[in-house]
C-alpha cells in the first residue's frame, strides 16, 4: 500500500485506531511511569482552568476597584484580595506548575526511554534472522526507533489536548451566563477548524510519505559525497562535481513540492481563519452592547472581552495539538505493532510453528550426525507463492565429516548453511541432530554447539583480544550498565583467545600490534589500528573457533586472502578442524578437494555428491565447473 494513498491514512489516523494507541500508552504510562504521569495530568487540569479563574478575578477585581474609586485606603482594602488572588494564579501557572510539571516530564521521559529501548532491544533479539533480511519487515523495526521518546511525546500531546479542551469548555462556561447564545457559538465555531487541522494532517503525512523514495536517494547522494568508503572511488573518478549538482537539483525539486503543499494548506485555512475572526468581533460587538445596556458591570466586559482572545488563542491550540495528537498516533502505532509481533519463530513470517517439545540440550558427543529431511524454504514475499529457493534438501553430514558445498552464485548455498545454523527455520521439512529436531533444542545450547565463518562477516571494532573473544561470550552476562561497548567486568578469557588466534594465524597479526591484544582494531575507539580484508578474515575465523563448535560452516572463509595466505589455511584445516563435523562453501573448487565428501548445489536441489575424482569421471554438472575453473590456469 503506497503511504500516499490517502485511504491508508484514514485508517492510520481514524478514531478507532487513536483510541487503541490511547490505551496501549496508558498501559505503559501506568506500568514505567504512574507517578509522574498522574502528576502531569493534574497540572495540566489546572493550567486548562487558568484562563477562567483569570476571567473571574478580572471581573471582580475591576468591579471592585471601579467601586472603590476615590474611596482611599479604604477602596484598597478592598481591592487587596482580588489583587493577591490575580499574583498567585499568575505565580502558579507560570513559574511553580510549569517548572513542577518539566521536572516530571524529564522523569517519565527517562523511564519511557529506559523501559521502551529495553523492550524494543530484547523484541528485535527474539525475531526471527529472516525478519532482518527481508526489507518489508525489517522497516518496521525503523519506524519503531526511539519508542519510549515517540510515547512521551505522544502522551505529552495528548495532555496538552486535554489543557486545550479544558481552557475552551471553562471558557465558553463564563460566557453562558451571560449569553447561552454567544458561548455555542465559540464553541461551534471551533468545529471546522478542527476538522481543518485534521484533514490536512492527513493530506501532509500523505505528501511526506509520498516523498519518502525522493527524500531517500537524496540522503543516498548525500551518503556517497560524505562517506568514508566511497572517497577512494569518488576522486579517482572525478564524481563529486556531478554528485553535488544532482544532489543540488533533487534537493530543489524537494523543497518546490514541499513550498507548493504549504501554500495549498495556508489556501485552505484561509475561509476558516475568516469566519472565526469574524465570530470574536461579533462577540465583542455584542458584548460592547450589553455594557450600554448595563447588562454587564465594567468588571465582566472587561473580563470577558479578553476571554475572546483567550478562546481564539485556545482554539487554535486545539486543532494544533489535535492535529499533533493524530500524527503522533501513527507512530505510536508502528511502536505498538512492532512491540506486540509474534515470537512464534517467524510463524507470521509465513514459516511453521515451531516443535513445541520440551528445549533439550544439544546432544554430545554426536553419534549419528546432523541430517536435512526433505527440508524447502523460501523468503517471506508479498505473493502468496514465495520462489522457494531451496527444494526438498536432504543430506546427511557425519560426525567429524568434512563436506563441501558446491554450486553457482543463487543456487541456495548460503540458505542452507543459514538453516543447519539454526538462524532459519524451514518453509517445510526438517533438521535433526542425531535423531533431536532443532526445535526441540534449547537455543542457547544450540548456539555453543555451531558456528561459522561467513563471507559478508562483520568486524567488531573493539580490541583484537574482544573482537575474537566475542564468538564465546554468547547469550549470558548480567544487567550491569556500563559505558564501554564490551563490560569492563566480563574480559575474554585470553586462553581461548590466544588458542583461537593461534589456530587461525592472527597470532603474527597481534605481534604487529603496539598493545598486542589489547590493541583496538578499527576506528571507533581512540587508538584504533586499520586492518586490512585478510586480517579481518583472520579475526572472523578465530572468533569461530572460540566456541569449540560440533559443527563449523566456512562460507567462503578466505575470499579476502591473497593466494599464499589462502594456501596456508587450507593447510591448516586439516588440524583445525579435527574432530569436528565441517561444511566448507566455496567458488574455488580447488579448496573442495579436501573435504572428505562434496555436494553440488543447483537451483535448490543436490544434484550431484561424492569424492572429487568421481564427481570429476562423472562428467555432470561438478566436472563442468571444475573445466571452467581448471581453464583459467592452464
Amino acid at each position: 500500500m503506497s503511504r500516499s494513498d490517502p485511504e491508508f491514512w484514514n485508517r492510520r489516523t481514524s478514531a478507532a485506531a487513536l483510541w487503541t494507541n490511547l490505551r496501549w500508552t496508558c498501559a505503559h504510562l501506568w506500568a514505567h511511569g504512574r507517578a509522574p504521569a498522574l502528576g502531569i495530568v493534574v497540572v495540566q487540569v489546572l493550567l486548562g482552568l487558568q484562563p477562567a479563574l483569570l476571567i473571574y478575578i478580572t471581573q471582580h477585581l475591576v468591579d471592585t476597584v471601579v467601586a472603590a474609586a476615590g474611596a482611599g485606603g479604604a477602596g484598597f482594602d478592598q481591592a487587596r484580595p482580588w489583587l493577591i488572588a490575580f499574583g498567585l494564579v499568575l505565580l502558579l501557572t507560570s513559574d511553580v506548575q510549569w517548572k513542577i510539571r518539566d521536572t516530571l516530564h524529564l522523569r517519565l521521559e527517562q523511564n519511557l526511554e529506559h523501559a521502551l529501548g529495553r523492550s524494543r532491544l530484547a523484541k528485535a533479539a527474539r525475531l526471527p534472522l529472516v525478519f532482518f533480511e527481508v526489507s518489508a519487515f525489517y522497516d518496521r523495526l525503523e519506524r519503531a526507533k526511539n519508542p519510549g521518546r515517540t510515547v512521551d511525546r505522544f502522551f505529552f500531546t495528548a495532555m496538552h489536548t486535554l489543557q486545550a479542551g479544558i481552557r475552551v469548555l471553562s471558557i465558553a462556561a463564563m460566557f453562558a451566563p451571560v449569553s447561552l447564545w454567544i458561548a455555542l457559538a465559540l464553541l461551534l465555531v471551533l468545529i471546522p477548524q478542527i476538522r481543518l487541522s485534521l484533514a490536512q494532517s492527513r493530506q501532509f503525512m500523505s505528501f511526506i510519505y509520498g516523498q519518502t523514495e525522493e527524500t531517500r536517494r537524496a540522503s543516498y547522494v548525500d551518503r556517497l559525497l560524505t562517506g568514508r568508503d566511497q572517497q577512494k572511488e569518488l576522486r579517482l573518478f572525478a564524481l563529486h562535481q556531478t554528485l553535488s549538482q544532482r544532489w543540488r537539483a533533487m534537493r530543489q525539486a524537494l523543497r518546490a513540492q514541499l513550498w507548493r503543499q504549504q501554500n495549498q494548506l495556508v489556501r485552505q485555512a484561509l475561509s476558516v481563519t475568516s469566519l472565526r475572526f469574524g465570530v470574536a468581533a461579533g462577540v465583542a460587538v455584542a458584548l460592547a452592547y450589553f455594557l450600554g445596556d448595563r447588562l454587564l458591570t465594567p468588571g465582566r466586559f472587561v473580563a470577558l472581552f479578553r476571554g475572546v482572545d483567550d478562546m481564539l488563542r485556545a482554539g487554535s491550540s486545539l486543532g494544533h495539538h489535535s492535529m499533533r495528537l493524530q500524527s503522533e498516533s501513527t507512530e505510536i502505532g508502528y511502536v505498538r505493532e512492532f512491540l506486540d509481533l509474534p515470537e512464534d519463530d517467524g510463524t507470521w513470517l509465513q514459516q511453521p510453528p515451531a516443535n513445541r517439545e520440551p528445549t533439550r540440550p544439544f546432544p554430545k558427543p554426536l553419534r549419528e550426525g546432523f541430517a536435512v529431511d526433505d527440508v524447502w524454504f523460501a523468503y517471506p514475499a508479498a505473493s502468496d507463492t514465495p520462489r522457494p529457493v531451496l527444494r526438498g534438501v536432504n543430506l546427511h553430514l557425519k560426525p567429524g565429516e568434512r563436506v563441501a558445498l558446491v554450486g553457482a552464485n543463487g543456487a541456495g548455498k548460503s540458505t542452507l548453511a543459514k538453516l543447519l545454523l539454526g538462524l532459519y527455520q524451514p518453509t517445510a521439512g526438517a533438521i535433526t541432530v542425531d535423531g533431536v529436531r532443532y526445535g526441540a533444542i534449547d537455543r542457547t545450547s544450540l548456539a555453543g554447539a555451531v558456528s561459522a565463518v561467513f563471507q559478508d562477516f562483520f568486524n567488531f571494532e573493539l580490541t583484537a583480544a574482544q573482537s575474537i573473544g566475542i564468538g564465546a561470550l554468547g547469550s549470558g552476562g548480567s544487567d550491569r550498565g556500563e559505558a564501554d561497548l564490551w563490560p569492563a567486568w566480563l574480559p575474554p578469557d585470553p586462553a581461548v583467545v590466544e588458542n583461537a588466534a593461534q589456530r587461525a594465524g592472527v597470532a603474527s597479526i597481534a605481534a604487529r600490534l603496539p598493545q598486542g591484544y589489547d590493541t583496538p582494531v578499527g576506528h571507533v575507539l581512540d587508538g584504533g589500528q586499520g586492518l586490512s580484508g585478510g586480517e579481518w578474515q583472520r579475526i572472523a575465523m578465530a572468533r569461530a573457533f572460540s566456541r569449540q563448535p560440533q559443527l563449523l560452516i566456512l562460507d567462503e572463509p578466505t575470499a579476502a586472502l591473497d593466494p599464499s595466505a589462502e594456501a596456508a589455511v587450507y593447510r591448516q584445516f586439516g588440524e583445525l578442524l579435527a574432530g569436528r563435523t565441517a561444511l566448507l562453501i566455496s567458488h574455488r573448487l580447488g579448496s573442495a578437494r579436501m573435504a572428505d565428501r562434496i555436494l553440488v548445489l543447483q537451483d535448490g536441489r543436490i544434484v550431484e555428491q561424492g569424492p572429487h575424482d568421481d564427481l570429476v569421471a562423472q562428467g555432470g554438472v561438478y566436472a563442468a565447473l571444475w573445466a571452467e575453473q581448471a581453464s583459467w590456469y592452464q
